[in-house]
């Protein structure tokens, strides 16, 4: 039973009925940044962790499977940084925007506002960072004398199914993540066995033709994929794969912001 206000009328639930709309877009942006600020406020180096954090994990792997793993992949320094950095985005995004809502308990409590700004906030904070550690990935493309061609304007498009993927993700985990706090150490475990599920570190040839249908079925493999055709070995990618990794991302942001939507009214007492 939803009580009343002193006109009579029924309140607007606490995430705001009328959902997130072009008036939330300042919202977003201050959100954004804000969370963006955040992140890096305690650390001494500060944004340089952007940076930073790609680069260590991939000295660390390049050394390991170029010295005692080799894999005869053409531009490998290149085909591994590009696979960390697309990972590293989806690890970041989903695993800050899982527990956002509890950091922003207060804000959820006492103020009513669509709870998705939040999470798109998020995610859009971890994109800046994203484009940080794409930088790295641009200056060991051009030391690595890859000339772009007129297919690298492709990368743009494959973006939106990437960020699509992930925020519906986000949208997914944050919603559960309210009523159980385990999911936390159950997506960091989720999150190392898709990296190795994912060609990330080895070539896709390593994989039995017979179970490439069933990899293709991860978003993450066709966007990698696809963006290493398109940015190292300068070819079009597979259209077939392409549509895939549409229809799944697509499909996994819709799901994921449906049932975010259904449990929103409901954080408040929860959080």
């Amino acid at each position: 039973m939803r009580l009343l206000n002193n006109r009579g009328q029924t309140p607007a639930s606490p995430d705001g009925d009328a959902g997130v709309c072009p008036q939330n877009l300042n919202l977003i942006k201050e959100f954004t940044f804000a969370e963006f600020k955040l992140y890096y406020k305690d650390s001494v180096l500060g944004y340089l962790w952007s940076f930073l954090n790609p680069l260590l994990l991939f000295g660390t792997l390049y050394l390991i499977f170029t010295f005692f793993v080799r894999f005869e992949v053409p531009h490998y320094q290149l085909y591994l940084l590009l696979g960390i950095v697309v990972w590293n985005f989806l690890a970041n995004a989903t695993t800050t925007s899982m527990e956002s809502l509890l950091m922003k308990e207060p804000l959820i409590k006492k103020v009513s506002f669509p709870h998705a700004v939040i999470i798109i906030s998020t995610c859009l904070s971890s994109l800046i960072t994203f484009g940080f550690n794409l930088l790295v990935f641009f200056v060991f493309l051009i030391c690595s004398g890859v000339v772009p061609e007129v297919k690298f304007l492709l990368f743009f498009v494959y973006l939106v199914p990437l960020f699509c993927g992930v925020l519906g993700l986000s949208f997914f985990l944050s919603a559960l993540y309210v009523n159980f706090r385990d999911l936390s150490h159950i997506w960091q475990v989720l999150l190392q066995i898709g990296f190795w599920l994912t060609p990330i570190v080895y070539p896709v040839a390593l994989i039995p033709a017979r179970f490439r249908f069933f990899f293709g079925l991860n978003p993450m493999y066709g966007i990698i994929q696809s963006l290493r055709q398109i940015m190292i070995y300068n070819r079009w990618p597979s259209l077939k794969l392409t549509a895939a990794v549409f229809f799944i991302s697509v499909a996994v942001l819709v799901l994921g912001y449906y049932l975010f939507k259904r449990r929103s009214p409901y954080f408040a007492e929860e959080i």
